[in-house]
């Protein structure tokens, strides 16, 4: 659309990806996570909607923090591969022993939203859509460029 094709990949950091791996294991074995889901490959964007649509349970999500925090706009926030991220989902009643967790191992962390009952996916001030939308649309899009996948109908 711009004419670009991207920078550069995003430099992996070995020792941020361990410590990383250490503070979920130790949450995981603390019980102070429910899930947890790396934010790489498709970025936050693609993290929540796989996660809507796998568990058919929806998700309230804010942005200004991290715009904030990292001077991104939406699409970047949403958007950017960057690694040494993942995105969990607390117990609201361990949200204070999670975040003690975090910065007691000196790792970053934000609150960003909350989970819902009704399967949509919200990112507040810009967009929402349901489970079963991301579904029929995940769906379709291979299909769609390439031809009909094995499990369909010819």
């Amino acid at each position: 659309m711009h004419s670009h094709l991207g920078g550069l990949p995003p430099k992996v950091d070995l020792a941020g990806e361990k410590r990383l791996a250490g503070l979920i294991a130790a949450a995981r074995d603390e019980w102070l996570i429910s899930s947890a889901h790396d934010v790489s490959e498709g970025g936050l964007a693609q993290a929540l909607a796989e996660g809507v649509m796998r568990f058919g349970i929806g998700a309230r999500v804010w942005l200004t923090e991290i715009m904030d925090r990292d001077g991104v706009d939406a699409a970047s926030a949403l958007f950017s591969e960057s690694t040494g991220r993942v995105i969990v989902t607390v117990p609201r009643e361990d949200d204070v022993k999670f975040q003690g967790l975090c910065e007691g191992r000196g790792y970053p962390v934000l609150r960003i939203g909350v989970t819902d009952t009704v399967a949509d996916l919200e990112v507040t001030g810009l967009f929402t859509v349901s489970a079963s939308e991301l579904r029929e649309t995940s769906r379709r899009t291979l299909p769609a460029a390439f031809g009909p996948t094995v499990s369909e109908p010819v």
